[in-house]
């Protein structure tokens, strides 16, 4: 058998092989998709649609704090130092 011919048949059974991994692909997809739609929103977006709050609420308090902190290193020193003597 020449080696074109090899090349040429190993060339088309990795183009088949793309190919049925595209459609097995596909249709999973679809199947995922069908199932969402027939039993609504899945656990995975409703642990994500909760994670997302508690991430903003945590960037919200950093950016307090960060807000407070921002405040100290641009005072003056010697009226942060007073403050810091109020509180203790």
């Amino acid at each position: 058998m020449p080696l074109e011919e090899m090349f040429l048949n190993m060339l088309l059974v990795v183009l088949v092989f793309a190919g049925v991994m595209g459609l097995t692909s596909m249709f999973l997809s679809h199947r995922r998709s069908m199932a969402e739609i027939k039993y609504g929103k899945s656990d995975r977006e409703a642990d994500l649609t909760e994670e997302n709050g508690q991430l903003r609420e945590t960037v919200s308090l950093m950016q307090d704090r960060l807000a407070v902190l921002e405040q100290i290193a641009t005072d003056p020193a010697r009226r942060t130092a007073d403050e810091i003597e109020k509180l203790r």
